[in-house]
């Protein structure tokens, strides 16, 4: 048991260190991809571009479980690096607008992909029992990586290039791929001979009312940050007027709650309280900061590191509240539910550019984020109805 134990132990340093450099590399983009992509078609257009990547992500994804069955999770892990590295490599060495768009439609598949192979390595070693703490201190080191990304992007882009940042981002997933490799060859295939139908996996949430609520607070996280990640680097450089740099040092002070604050949040979910107090504060706190971004004025770095901050302690409360109520209602066996939990995320990416191009037809930009708030306020009731594991 002992040796078991040991085992386990193990794996988690090496998976944890695999999603520290993968967060990195999946931060050091996220911010600047809108920005990014704006260099080659227009700020409605970039909106379409997202929409066309989560698209292919969402019909990706729903298949991805019969790929893992067949090839197992590893495989499919090295698979989607791979497709990263290459899509970097086009970054780095093409400009043509047509390869660009098309590339970023795989880059964005790419990182998906590899999350959910994270997510079935970690249910694989985990016990239900301690969900709350494993789940926070997996997500308070992911968000460590995002911590520190933002300005480093921001020094990067301030004085160097894209290509450069590119480059470091290819490095940084070298060693994922070989952690995954020397580390995780000989985990268990669970899912050999198992066959996964979406809808039928989808009925399956729908007619549990716990998961069904679960899911709808999920997509509504992923919708929140689908608008931060895509338009708030916009709003802030071109309708605000701040510098990159100045971004990144927002940016930064804005992630720590999730460092600070998740797993100490995960631990006390297992021990003295459920989810759904917790649940229901962030999302609150996701709402009103969203209102107060679209309808204040002004450079004031304090003011928007304030207001950015707060929002983050919402949202890292709801994503470590949601992982953990999720993952003490499944089993690492359950991979279609876990998937298809996991696909919303390119269905927040499908929906945010929608009501992003309808709000910047008729309005200012800064109604985005007001919109966002109503939004968000609309996902208290699912979390008041929540049935608490504690």
């Amino acid at each position: 048991m002992i040796i078991k134990e040991n085992i386990r132990q193990e794996k988690f340093h090496y998976l944890y260190l695999a999603i520290f450099l993968y967060a990195v590399c999946d931060a050091l983009f996220a911010y600047a991809q809108s920005t990014y992509l704006n260099q080659y078609v227009s700020l409605q257009l970039v909106g379409v571009v997202f929409f066309c990547a989560y698209l292919l992500t969402f019909f990706v994804i729903n298949f991805y479980p019969r790929l893992i069955a067949r090839f197992n999770n590893l495989k499919m892990a090295l698979a989607s690096i791979f497709l990263r590295l290459a899509c970097l490599l086009i970054f780095i060495f093409f400009a043509n607008t047509w390869l660009i768009v098309v590339t970023f439609l795989f880059f964005v598949l790419s990182l998906v992909l590899t999350f959910t192979n994270m997510d079935i390595f970690l249910e694989a070693f985990s016990r239900n029992e301690t969900t709350g703490k494993t789940r926070g201190l997996y997500f308070t080191i992911y968000n460590l990586g995002w911590l520190v990304s933002p300005l480093l992007a921001g020094l990067i882009l301030n004085y160097y290039s894209y290509g450069l940042l590119f480059t470091v981002s290819l490095l940084l997933n070298l060693p994922v791929a070989l952690i995954l490799y020397f580390k995780f060859r000989k985990t268990e295939n669970h899912y050999v001979g198992k066959k996964f139908k979406f809808i039928g996996t989808l009925i399956k949430i729908l007619k549990a009312p716990d998961l069904r609520k679960i899911f709808i607070v999920s997509a509504l996280l992923q919708f929140f940050y689908a608008i931060e990640v895509v338009y708030a680097p916009i709003y802030l450089n071109q309708s605000v007027g701040l510098d990159w740099q100045q971004i990144g040092i927002v940016f930064t002070f804005m992630l720590i709650p999730f460092v600070l604050i998740q797993y100490p949040a995960g631990v006390l979910a297992d021990k003295y309280f459920g989810e759904k107090e917790m649940l229901f504060v962030g999302m609150l706190l996701m709402s009103v900061t969203s209102v107060i971004m679209g309808l204040i004025t002004g450079q004031s770095l304090l003011i928007w590191a304030i207001i950015l901050f707060i929002s983050r302690i919402g949202a890292s409360l709801v994503e470590i509240m949601r992982e953990t109520y999720f993952f003490k209602k499944v089993d690492v066996a359950d991979i279609d539910i876990i998937n298809t939990f996991r696909s919303t995320i390119p269905l927040a990416y499908l929906l945010a550019p929608i009501m992003a191009v309808i709000i910047l037809y008729y309005y200012q930009f800064n109604y985005i984020f007001v919109a966002l708030g109503v939004i968000m306020f609309l996902g208290l009731w699912p979390i008041l109805t929540l049935k608490d594991t504690k």
